[in-house]
C-alpha cells in the first residue's frame, strides 16, 4: 500500500469522525435546550438554588452505573484536589446560570454563555501561562465586545440576569480549564461524575434558605433535568472524543439557535437584533479562537 492510499484512508477516517462529532454536539445542544425549558418551567415555583441541588443529585444517580463500569480508573480520581476545585466551579456556575435562565430571555442568556471559551482562554494565558499571540488576544477582545453589544451598558439598564449569565460564563471558563488539566490523568466519566456529586452538598447550603418540598409531579421533572443534563454532558464528551476540536467546537454554538427556537415556541420570546448581532460576534470569535488554539497545540 503506498503513502497516498494511507493518507486517503486517514483523511476518510478523520472526516467520518468529524461528522459523528458534529452530530453528537448538535444532539447535545438540542437536549440542553429542552432542559432549559424544564428549568424555566420549574423555576416559576421552585427557587433556582434548589433546582441546582436536585439537578446534580439526580444527575449523579444516573451516572453511577457508568462510573462503576469504568473500573478503578473511574472510581479513584488521580487528582482529588482538582476534582474538588472543578466541583466548586461547577456549583457557582450552575447557581448563576439557573437563576439567569429563569429571569433572562433564553437567547440573551445563551448568547452570553457562549463567552465560556473566551474566558477559558484568558485564564489559560494568565494562570497556566499558555502560549499567547496578538491574534489570540485580539479574538478575546472581539468576543468581549460581543457581550457589550448584547447588554449595551449606557444605552439600557444592565439586568441582573445578564450579569448572572456573564458570571456563570466566567466560572464555566475556570471549570473548562481545570477539566483540560484533569482529563490528562482521569477518565472522562470521573471528570463528569465527581464534580456533579460535589455540587450536591455545596448547593444544598443556599438551597436550604429557600427550600420548599416539590410535588410528586415536580420530582419527576426534576429527575428529568438531572438525566438530560448528564446525557448532554456525555454527548459533548463523546463529540470531542471522536471528532477534531476545529470541526466539532463550532457546532456547539448551535445552542443559540435551539435556545431561540424554544424561547419563541414555549415562551413567545423574540430575540432583539442586538442579541443576534452580539451572538454572531461571539460565535465568530469563538470559532477563530478554536482554530488558533488548535494551531498552538500542534506547535507544542
Amino acid at each position: 500500500m503506498n503513502n497516498n492510499s494511507i493518507q486517503t484512508g486517514n483523511s476518510a477516517t478523520r472526516a467520518s469522525g468529524n461528522i459523528q462529532g458534529m452530530v453528537w454536539i448538535l444532539l447535545a445542544s438540542a437536549v440542553f435546550a429542552i432542559n432549559f425549558t424544564l428549568i424555566r418551567k420549574l423555576g416559576a415555583e421552585i427557587h433556582a438554588f434548589e433546582l441546582v441541588f436536585f439537578r446534580n443529585l439526580f444527575g449523579f444517580l444516573f451516572l453511577i452505573p457508568f462510573l462503576v463500569r469504568s473500573g478503578r480508573q473511574g472510581l479513584v480520581p488521580a487528582r482529588p484536589g482538582l476534582m474538588a476545585l472543578r466541583g466548586l466551579m461547577q456549583t457557582f456556575a450552575l447557581l448563576f446560570w439557573y437563576w439567569a435562565l429563569i429571569v433572562t430571555p433564553f437567547a440573551m442568556a445563551v448568547s452570553l454563555s457562549l463567552l465560556e471559551p473566551i474566558f477559558a482562554s484568558i485564564i489559560a494565558i494568565l494562570v497556566l501561562r499558555e502560549k499567547s499571540s496578538p491574534a489570540r488576544w485580539a479574538v478575546v477582545i472581539v468576543g468581549l465586545a460581543g457581550s457589550l453589544i448584547i447588554i449595551r451598558p449606557g444605552f439600557q439598564a444592565v439586568s441582573l440576569g445578564a450579569l448572572a449569565a456573564l458570571g456563570s460564563a466566567v466560572f464555566w471558563g475556570v471549570f473548562l480549564i481545570v477539566g483540560k488539566v484533569q482529563t490528562r490523568v482521569d477518565s472522562v466519566i470521573s471528570v463528569v461524575a465527581y464534580p456533579t456529586l460535589l455540587v450536591v452538598p455545596l448547593a444544598l447550603i443556599p438551597a436550604s434558605f429557600v427550600w420548599q418540598w416539590p410535588s410528586l409531579e415536580q420530582y419527576f421533572w426534576l429527575f428529568m433535568t438531572g438525566v438530560l443534563s448528564s446525557v448532554a454532558g456525555l454527548m459533548f464528551a463523546k463529540a470531542y472524543q471522536v471528532g477534531e476540536v476545529t470541526a466539532v467546537a463550532p457546532m456547539s454554538f448551535s445552542r443559540l439557535i435551539f435556545a431561540a427556537i424554544v424561547g419563541f415556541v414555549f415562551f413567545s420570546e423574540i430575540p432583539e437584533i442586538w442579541v443576534w448581532a452580539g451572538g454572531a460576534v461571539i460565535i465568530a470569535a469563538g470559532i477563530y479562537l478554536g482554530r488558533i488554539e488548535a494551531r498552538l497545540a500542534r506547535v507544542v
